[in-house]
């Protein structure tokens, strides 16, 4: 299978899970952007290992803000938002998982742009996968001792 495609499917299956997430309602003011940074670095993970490239848990999340100053600026919108419509029951709550899976899918997209622009037309690489909760465990841990620093 080509890698761009593979990989396209992932950044869907994974905008989703960040809007699943962000949908969920968790009274921690923050709690949302970590959920969200840390499903966005698996994703991205998991992009660089279709395309090849082995990624650490720093190295994705440190991919996140070298995407693109746009995605970034619309990241921090989306934390934002989440923080002051996700207290509305229901409709925040969607309205708080949409931006999210939106900004998810952005940087989706751009990640598979970089790796597709790195390595045209490279067929996808099998992959041992990590799971998606001892990653985001583990990634929220680090976001959380990076930011107490």
């Amino acid at each position: 299978m080509n890698a761009d495609k593979a990989a396209r499917e992932w950044v869907e299956e994974s905008a989703l899970r960040a809007a699943g997430a962000a949908a969920i309602p968790i009274p921690v003011p923050g709690a949302h952007t970590a959920v969200t940074s840390a499903i966005e670095a698996y994703m991205i993970y998991h992009v660089a290992g279709i395309y090849g490239e082995k990624l650490s848990l720093g190295e994705a999340l440190g991919l996140i803000p070298a995407l693109g100053a746009g995605i970034v600026a619309r990241k921090a919108a989306t934390a934002v938002v989440g923080e002051t419509v996700g207290w509305i029951p229901v409709a925040g709550w969607l309205l708080k998982g949409a931006a999210s899976g939106g900004t998810a899918f952005a940087m989706g997209v751009a990640a598979v742009n970089y790796f597709e622009k790195k390595y045209p037309q490279r067929q996808a690489t099998a992959f041992e996968t990590a799971s998606i909760k001892d990653w985001v465990k583990n990634a929220v841990a680090h976001i959380l001792s990076s930011t107490a620093k």
